[in-house]
């Protein structure tokens, strides 16, 4: 058992439950799935631990390591690629509960591991392909809050609509796995960091330090916001196609240039328009881009759109291209994924 696993009898008071999510009671569910090897979609766990490591012999350059408990024991999960960006912005993190969609059990052979006979052991872990936040332990977290302004939820999307990876980017990412040992003094620094560390920002206003990470929306999530239109968002992805400078039909704007933007979360590709200085607006095919205070639009099933009247203050930026100064954007994760995608070069069709 994790030292960062709460008493057995979780009150529901210990528990913060997200917005649209659910209420739930923390059952043990790790036994039963030990014994049956079959994984329930919709299981919750507890995210007691999050490690970050280097997989030396693989393309990919890191692997991340959830510890994941139900109150009785604990599991290693292995969190997929596309996915490990909303971890860089906060909204998974220790002491959140998390719903998991599609995942499977994987079991290693450890021959002769801490094992006098010589004999095999296994180690057991999970390979989660998409989850998401349903809610937080007040112990370990604080709870994030939603302002009743323009604010982008906290989320962690499904991948589940993207192609699975090859046997041999699994194999590849497994290699970051290892008997995982999370120490009392670990733990109990990890959770006053969770007290103190304050939460992503959302709002391009309160973005003061490039240290701390703006809340980032997938664009699977982009027809799914609170509000059809005008809600504020943050977004990181691939520019797959841009316009040339076009007469604009919106007064007051005079000129849009038209881009289309695709991440991991979705096949579908997001239209953007941008009426702000738009012959300024000249990312390269296939950058990664992070987009700071845009707005969505109910076009197009969801799109996004900047307009003049959203300009950012004197000094400040609302795009930023290849933007690896800031280190909780992977832009290394989706230049790869784009590369592997073999989405260059194709027709979209917005569909």
């Amino acid at each position: 058992m994790s030292p960062n696993t709460p008493e057995k009898s979780t009150r529901l008071a210990e528990v913060a439950f997200a917005n649209d999510a659910e209420p739930f009671v923390p059952k043990p569910l790790i036994n039963d799935l030990l014994r049956t090897r079959y994984c329930i979609p919709g299981s919750i766990f507890l995210v007691e631990d999050v490690e970050s490591l280097p997989v030396p012999r693989s393309k990919r350059w890191r692997a991340i390591r959830l510890m994941l408990g139900d109150g009785e024991l604990c599991i290693q999960a292995l969190l997929r690629g596309e996915m490990h960006r909303f971890l860089d912005t906060g909204a998974v993190r220790v002491g959140c509960y998390v719903r998991l969609g599609e995942f499977s059990i994987r079991l290693q052979d450890l021959a002769g591991y801490d094992d006098r006979s010589g004999g095999t052991r296994q180690m057991v872990h999970l390979v989660v392909h998409d989850l998401v936040t349903v809610g937080w332990h007040r112990t370990l977290t604080e709870p994030d809050v939603t302002s009743p302004e323009h604010e982008v939820e906290d989320e962690v999307v499904s991948d589940s609509d993207v192609e699975s990876a090859t046997a041999e980017a699994d194999d590849e990412d497994e290699d970051g796995f290892e008997v995982m040992h999370v120490s009392e003094t670990k733990a109990t620094q990890r959770r006053v960091q969770a007290k103190n560390k304050g939460g992503p920002v959302a709002l391009p206003r309160d973005w003061t330090d490039p240290n701390t990470p703006l809340k980032l929306t997938s664009l699977r999530s982009i027809p799914n916001l609170p509000y059809k239109q005008n809600w504020s968002v943050n977004v990181l992805a691939v520019v797959a196609s841009l316009s040339e400078i076009e007469p604009s039909h919106m007064p007051p704007h005079h000129t849009q240039r038209t881009a289309r933007l695709v991440d991991p979360s979705t096949s579908k590709q997001v239209i953007l328009t941008v009426f702000l200085d738009a012959e300024a607006f000249t990312p390269k095919i296939g950058s990664v881009i992070l987009l700071v205070g845009v707005k969505n639009h109910r076009f197009d099933g969801g799109c996004l759109k900047k307009y003049a009247s959203d300009k950012p203050k004197p000094g400040s930026r609302w795009w930023f291209e290849e933007p690896r100064q800031f280190d909780w954007c992977d832009v290394d994760g989706l230049k790869q994924w784009w590369e592997q995608s073999g989405l260059q070069g194709v027709a979209f069709d917005g569909s």
